[in-house]
């Protein structure tokens, strides 16, 4: 049976995990083999383990590969309600006219679940870090506070001035207390929606807001064809050149998408050092674009993935978005390699921990981070032989070649086990809130006539 939520997952003092293949993602292809040492949630060694060392856990790494736990930089994780909905539309905008009628119906009570559900799936995929933009954060960071996984929560704001102090008064306080008791495994963003959502005294707003906080912020920009144009006709600008001239392109800046960079935009980017995360799959299923990774590689502009809401992608699996993206470089430039698959990998590490301001406690392997790390079980059919394992992790890896994940030391997931998290309880719960939104839906539309 699959522990509770409110399990008490277990953090030994000492553990080893013991003959594994280490990936450390901090040198270029670097590979070797050898023992891991966590201590109180840090790697304390790498390779030989030294005579000081006494583990309370052992774990065998014998046929495994550890790696940096994967940073999903973009995602709205309480979307998973809209999982397989309204998928025949024709664009983004359609299909967030779809959409935003039953987000104004949701709740608190409905987010808890959903999240519990979207980080279920995650850490199972070999997520030990996520950044969230939506509705009722609080919720979402009681997930994140049980599950023992780390999340930048972004503050969403939406609409004018008024409407977004108001969500700040709003938030902030039931936001503050949890993140205090998540001892820095949450980390709080400020999340303008987008240049189309947010008139600019709001992001304006947004701007000050994070230097007053010291945060980050996190917005979607260039995401379609409309919205570049739709810019350039109001402002004479394209919305990053747009974000540069209300100051929000800035090193703490990451923005989601970035499908049609025009004109100067990769060199602006490339000048501000914000980040920008890729969301392969959304990009396609939505038909927004092929985003010029190679270019924006070449631009030396920093680049992170993310998966977007599992209602357009519809997985919250970044290991679906590694392979994804990788395919869409090869086609779109027409250089299987304009791309490596180290880059790639190093993308969903090393380039989420710098998106989401984490580069000093992840991304890597290294001695002094947090243990943030997953093994993955090479012995299946489909990754023998391996031949070269950085082609093998990005094309032929799964998700559900994940065995064990942990977090800051913690283990979140043994042998394909979570143990933080009861994932039937998480499904049936996000089920009957589902059943409870569409009803609440059908009487609003009944009364509405």
């Amino acid at each position: 049976m699959t522990p509770s939520p409110t399990l008490c997952y277990h953090l030994a003092m000492n553990t080893l995990v013991r003959d594994v293949t280490i990936i450390p993602m901090n040198e270029s292809e670097l590979i070797f083999s050898g023992d891991i040492g966590i201590a109180a949630g840090k790697i304390s060694f790498l390779g030989r383990m030294p005579q000081d060392f006494t583990p309370d856990t052992i774990i065998e790494g014998s046929g495994m590969v550890a790696m940096p736990g994967l940073v999903n930089a973009h995602t709205h994780l309480s979307m998973v309600y809209f999982r397989n909905y309204k998928d025949s539309v024709e664009n983004l905008h359609d299909w967030l006219s779809e959409i935003w009628p039953l987000e104004d119906l949701l709740t608190a009570e409905d987010i808890l679940p959903a999240s519990r559900l979207g980080i279920a799936e995650m850490i199972r995929s070999g997520t030990t870090c996520f950044a969230d933009m939506y509705l009722f954060p609080e919720a979402t960071c009681q997930a994140v506070l049980e599950s023992g996984i780390k999340a930048n929560i972004g503050l969403t704001l939406f609409g004018g001035l008024v409407e977004s102090k108001r969500r700040m008064r709003c938030r902030l306080p039931l936001v503050d207390p949890i993140m205090a008791r998540a001892q820095g495994r949450i980390l709080l963003d400020v999340a303008p929606h987008a240049i189309y959502t947010c008139p600019q005294d709001t992001l304006e707003y947004a701007r000050d807001f994070a230097k007053e906080r010291a945060c980050r912020i996190h917005t979607h920009v260039s995401e379609t064809l409309k919205e570049v144009q739709d810019c350039i006709s109001e402002h004479g600008v394209s919305p990053i050149s747009y974000l540069q001239r209300v100051g929000l392109l800035t090193p703490e800046t990451y923005l989601a998408h970035c499908v049609h960079p025009v004109g100067d935009d990769l060199k602006l980017l490339a000048h501000s050092k914000a980040h920008i995360v890729h969301n392969p799959s959304s990009n396609c299923k939505l038909a927004s674009g092929i985003a010029p990774l190679a270019s924006m590689r070449d631009s030396q502009v920093g680049i992170a993935l993310g998966t977007d809401g599992a209602s357009s992608n519809n997985s919250l699996d970044l290991f679906h978005d590694i392979r994804l993206a990788s395919m869409l470089s090869a086609v779109s430039t027409g250089n299987p390699i304009a791309i490596t698959p180290y880059e790639i990998l190093k993308m969903a590490t090393t380039g989420g921990a710098l998106a989401l301001g984490r580069q000093s406690e992840c991304g890597t392997i290294e001695i002094g981070k947090d243990a943030d790390i997953i093994l993955i079980d090479t012995r299946k059919p489909h990754l023998t032989p391996i031949n070269n394992i950085f082609s093998a992790l990005v094309y032929s890896a799964k998700s559900t070649d994940v065995d064990t994940v942990f977090c800051k030391g913690k283990v979140l997931m043994q042998n394909g086990q979570l143990t933080t998290i009861d994932t039937h309880e998480a499904s049936e719960s996000t089920s009957r809130h589902w059943a409870e939104i569409l009803s609440r839906a059908n009487r609003s539309a009944y009364q509405g006539r």
